[in-house]
């Protein structure tokens, strides 16, 4: 077995123990990874806080200098990097034929390789807000510090490099984390890449989180100023505790439920192959592929029949296999889930149009399955899967749909297809979901923006995204030794009249009463000079009610209208 090491402060370093990598189309390990303790998680730290100072102060274009030495480098593995890649994470290792470039781990290495590429772009510039001859003010962008990065399994190597690559550039010194599921890729690309950096400006630690969550301490840890994370909702929610502890920034990508909606008036065959593409990509472990597909119930078997054709068309084996398109699903405890999943919808009353089964063969391979006669409240609809298996819904209204795709705590992707491009495009813009497009799914955004709406996530990577969330905004006003200029102040307004002591709550446009009032103090007296109302419970319910149910017609208000409301 090969010898990986963590790297910590520039050089490449064991652990004490370490713990077993699986090649999930065996379900057998095939290498083992570092599996550090307390100690190694808190030299990585010390590591990136003591390179903090000179890497921050080093200019961008030396910065930009390391990256580029770093693709070089990356350039000249690209086997065995989508080799260790496609062992680790079961996905086809791809570039076998130009054909095949862009599939499964060539597809992840091309992508990693774009998004350096698109960091080294990120322009930090400070942007003038206001000059005189005696001072100006600069809106400036700072490093953070010491930051890390907790990576997923379905893409190890590509949402690692989402968040060094910026952060690095930016001036951030930074330490990694990737999934134990997923050890091995990220620790070779750091051995290979270590030298193209000073010493502690990038650092790589694994653990086996079963027997010490070092996840846990990298994101309580005191000198940590941001966590990047990229995973599940319940391991989000508890980094987004453990940052309020001392008020750390973080970045949140979880999980999804994704929707596609899918009109009557598509071409039902082009149609079903985009979905099934977008829904069985990566053996339909992407956070942000379809996880549901309402189709009108006017194409709705004929769909359900072709969905099925490409279903078992397609190619499920070991990715190391040059016909393979789809490999296993990644670990154990994701493939029992989908288990679990798809027998709950059998004993509910669902059909299994195709699949429904493990496949008879060693490793982690389930069949590729659509699932109909589902609705909301199925588990396999109201939950994300995150492999490969599909429930398709019908419905008739449109208006429906969107209520239906929306009516989840998750909001991360979503599609709408149809043949009327005007329809299509309205109904997309009001999908509650960070990323939506229109006739396909899990298409090219050119690095736009990426993150999920309500459970889904917070913040936002790639893109414009990346200086937000990789700096902190500075005003800074400097002086420039001109005579000062007095400003100009607008005229006063005319004073209107106090209104009546009688001070009431305004909830849903009227003015209420509560059922008990406090004193207000004169900080001139002491003494009271007048009450204000003390709500309750109901009416903090009432006020939050009132405020979602005018929502939706405010948000769809044209902002012209919305400026003419203010005083």
């Amino acid at each position: 077995m090969a010898d990986y090491k963590m790297l910590i402060n520039g050089e490449l370093v064991d652990a004490k123990e370490t713990f077993d990598v699986i090649n999930p189309a065996t379900g057998k390990a095939f290498a083992k990874a570092p599996h550090c303790d307390a100690a190694d998680v808190d030299a990585a730290v010390a590591a990136a806080v003591a390179a903090y100072p000179s890497w921050r102060d080093t200019p961008i274009e030396e910065r930009r200098a390391c990256w580029e030495k770093a693709l070089g480098v990356l350039a000249e593995h690209k086997n065995a990097i989508t080799e260790l890649l496609c062992k680790e994470q079961g996905k086809p290792k791809g570039g076998e034929t130009p054909e095949r470039e862009y599939v499964g781990a060539s597809l992840e290495y091309n992508i990693t390789l774009g998004c350096i590429k698109k960091a080294l772009a990120i322009n930090p510039e400070p942007l003038l807000h206001m000059e005189r001859p005696e001072a100006q003010v600069e809106v400036c962008r700072r490093p953070l510090g010491a930051v890390a990065g907790i990576g997923p399994w379905n893409f190890p190597v590509y949402c690692m490099f989402q968040k060094v690559a910026p952060a690095v550039v930016l001036g951030n010194t930074f330490v990694g984390k990737p999934s134990p599921f997923t050890p091995l890729s990220m620790l070779l690309i750091a051995s290979l890449i270590k030298d193209c950096f000073p010493k502690g400006v990038l650092n790589m630690i694994t653990a086996d989180d079963s027997k010490f969550r070092a996840g846990a301490q990298l994101t309580a840890h005191p000198d940590i100023r941001k966590v990047s994370f990229t995973g599940s909702v319940p391991t989000g929610k508890a980094i987004m505790k453990a940052c309020s502890d001392d008020v750390k920034r973080m970045t949140l990508e979880m999980g999804g439920n994704d929707a596609a909606i899918v009109r009557g008036d598509v071409d039902v065959k082009k149609a079903a192959a985009g979905i099934f593409r977008g829904a069985f990509a990566n053996t339909g472990q992407v956070c942000v592929a379809v996880k549901r597909a309402y189709v009108h119930s006017s194409i709705y078997d004929e769909f359900v029949k072709e969905l099925v054709k490409n279903a078992e068309a397609a190619k499920f084996g070991d990715g190391m296999e040059p016909t393979t398109t789809h490999g296993p699903l990644n670990n154990k405890m994701q493939f029992d889930k989908v288990c679990e999943f798809v027998e709950d919808a059998k004993k509910n009353g669902a059909k299994i149009e195709t699949g429904g089964k493990p496949m008879d063969r060693d490793g982690y391979f389930y069949e590729p399955t659509i699932v109909s006669g589902v609705k909301e409240g199925f588990r396999i609809v109201d939950e994300e899967q995150f492999g490969p298996v599909l429930p398709v819904i019908p419905y008739d209204d449109d208006e429906d749909a969107l209520a239906r795709a929306n009516g989840t705590k998750y909001g991360l992707g979503g599609s709408v297809w149809s043949s009327d491009i005007e329809v299509a495009n309205k109904m997309a813009a009001r999908m509650e979901s960070g990323t939506v497009w229109v006739n396909e799914h899990l298409g090219d955004t050119d690095g736009a923006p990426f993150g999920g709406m309500k459970h889904s996530g917070l913040g936002r990577e790639n893109g414009c995204a990346d200086l937000a969330a990789w700096t902190e905004m500075q005003s800074l006003k400097t002086v420039k030794g001109g005579a000062p200029v007095p400003p100009s102040l607008p005229p006063l307004p005319e004073q209107l009249p106090l209104p009546s002591a009688d001070y009431k709550m305004l909830i849903n446009g009227e003015l209420v009463d509560a059922k008990e009032t406090f004193d207000v103090i004169n900080p001139a007296t002491g003494k009271a000079f007048a009450k204000a109302p003390h709500c309750d419970a109901a009416d903090v319910d009432a006020a939050v009610a009132a405020a979602v149910a005018a929502y939706p017609s405010w948000r769809d208000t044209p902002i012209e209208e919305r400026r003419a409301c203010q005083p």
